[in-house]
């Protein structure tokens, strides 16, 4: 019934992202109701939520996963823990905040699961060397030839984030990527300040180390 409920309201248009700072009182007080609603085995109050807050669980699931199917698979997994887990949902941040803490767990939880098994294969995604010089599209040489050096540097990115652990990729994405301040990231992880900055410390020295090498085994 929830994965039925999750698939419904994920066929609408996704509204508009309400921001995770967002922590007005009629915000906190209409999450609150829908809380309650769903307490009380009202589905539609279910739907709104996914309805509501899908993009952002797809957004943040897209910052540590290429493949679709793995994003939808969290996606998913997240709708079901939040529905799961309505009962201990307090009212006091906004169900986005929840939610969002919900999804990088989920993100950290399946990035330790494939550690020893990268989501992609990065060879299977090195250019052709006739793609790389635009060969085969006339007229669009140096076009194909700019979109591969930026595919190029973007599969190197991640090489090099795919061999740092799953610890390090969290808190560097949250703090590069999201631009979340120290505080932030450590309401979402669950980790302390001082824990946040240590992991940061490290993850920025680990990452510094693997470009100073050129990447080497990443390939």
């Amino acid at each position: 019934m929830r994965a039925e409920l999750i698939q419904r309201a994920s066929s609408f248009p996704a509204g508009g992202e309400q921001s995770v700072g967002d922590d007005t009182a009629g915000h906190l007080a209409h999450d609150r109701l829908l809380a309650s609603r769903i307490l009380a085995g009202d589905d539609d109050a279910f739907a709104e939520v996914v309805h509501a807050h899908r993009r952002r669980v797809v957004r943040i699931a897209g910052r540590f996963f290429r493949r679709t199917d793995v994003i939808e698979d969290i996606a998913q997994e997240v709708f079901v823990k939040a529905f799961s887990a309505m009962a201990g949902y307090k009212g006091e941040v906004p169900l986005a905040h929840w939610l969002s803490r919900i999804t990088v767990n989920a993100c950290y939880d399946q990035l330790r699961r494939q550690r020893t098994r990268p989501e992609i294969s990065f060879s299977r995604l090195d250019p052709d060397p006739r793609e790389r010089s635009g060969a085969g599209a006339p007229g669009e040489g140096h076009d194909a030839s700019v979109h591969w050096q930026r595919e190029e540097a973007r599969l190197d990115a991640e090489r090099l984030l795919a061999k740092l652990p799953p610890a390090d990729r969290v808190v560097l994405t949250l703090m590069v990527l999201e631009g979340l301040t120290v505080a932030e990231v450590g309401q979402l992880t669950g980790w302390s300040a001082a824990n946040v900055k240590i992991r940061a410390f490290r993850a920025r020295n680990r990452l510094r180390a693997l470009i100073a090498e050129g990447g080497k085994g990443t390939r």
